[in-house]
């Protein structure tokens, strides 16, 4: 039993606690359990919005949007040793405090529309954009790398830009109005290639760091674009009804590829511009 007892033990010390505390990175293990948890908290935020009588539409999803810079800047602020290294800063902990911080800022927003009547919306963007703008700032006097920009901003450009023409000439594919969801994680891919291309760092993801490996870092931009693309298609192909609640069920799934691709491309960029 005991030998059993050390086995579990050891098991999750290795493939659990080390890549957290020693920063590893991801193996098949953690990132299949953190799937599994993701898939059990993007539910039970479902629940707590419709709590809320929140309707997740493209206003809410924009609401959220400095929440993501201010995930993304916290965790390369931890990089840069601004902010001290504890687990509600780091992967996986921080997804669990920026959603905890955001939440209670919905909260709060809710509360004050009832009271004020002020659209909650715009509450809660207010809050996210101060917290973001402090961040920012602390990255900025943090900058060492100013030429990553160009970099990151011009690959961004060469992939995104032909992506929002053959939406606007074939209006009608299922990728009009959701270009921003792919936008995300090709603003992800740029800063991965800029960061492993130009300035050495290592993909701590398994699956894309398999691609890389085999590929080289540009088979991100592919990888990504083909991915996302096929993801949205499935959604709409699972799920085609436009009654309320389905509506509300794929924008929030929409709403967490959003998160999975900017949140880490400000994460990478920001380290990457800090000399992380």
């Amino acid at each position: 039993m005991a030998n059993a007892t050390d086995t579990i033990v050891d098991f999750f010390t290795k493939y659990f606690i080390e890549p957290i505390t020693q920063h590893s990175g991801y193996n098949i293990f953690n990132t299949l359990a953190y799937a599994l948890v993701l898939v059990v908290g993007v539910y039970i935020i479902l629940r707590l919005l419709e709590h809320f009588s929140v309707t997740i539409d493209q206003t809410f999803i924009r609401s959220l949007l400095p929440f993501m810079v201010v995930g993304g800047t916290a965790r390369a602020l931890v990089d840069a040793h601004v902010y001290p290294d504890t687990f509600l800063l780091i992967t996986p902990g921080i997804y669990v405090s920026i959603t905890a911080f955001t939440l209670v800022s919905l909260g709060f927003s809710k509360q004050l529309e009832r009271m004020r009547h002020i659209p909650y919306h715009k509450t809660l963007s207010l809050i996210g954009i101060v917290v973001a703008m402090l961040q920012i700032g602390l990255v900025a006097i943090n900058i060492e790398r100013t030429l990553a920009i160009v970099y990151i901003l011009v690959l961004f450009a060469v992939f995104y830009v032909p992506l929002l023409l053959a939406s606007s000439r074939f209006p009608s594919t299922f990728l009009r109005g959701n270009e921003y969801i792919v936008g995300a994680h090709i603003f992800d891919a740029a800063t991965t290639f800029t960061g492993i291309y130009f300035y050495n760092y290592v993909e701590q993801h398994v699956l894309t760091g398999f691609f890389i490996d085999i590929a080289g870092p540009a088979v991100m931009f592919p990888l990504k674009i083909v991915f996302i693309t096929l993801s949205l298609y499935l959604l709409e192909w699972v799920a085609p009804e436009d009654d309320a609640t389905t509506t509300n069920i794929k924008n929030l799934l929409k709403l967490v590829i959003v998160v999975l691709g900017l949140a880490p491309g400000i994460r990478n960029m920001s380290t990457i511009l800090m000399g992380a």
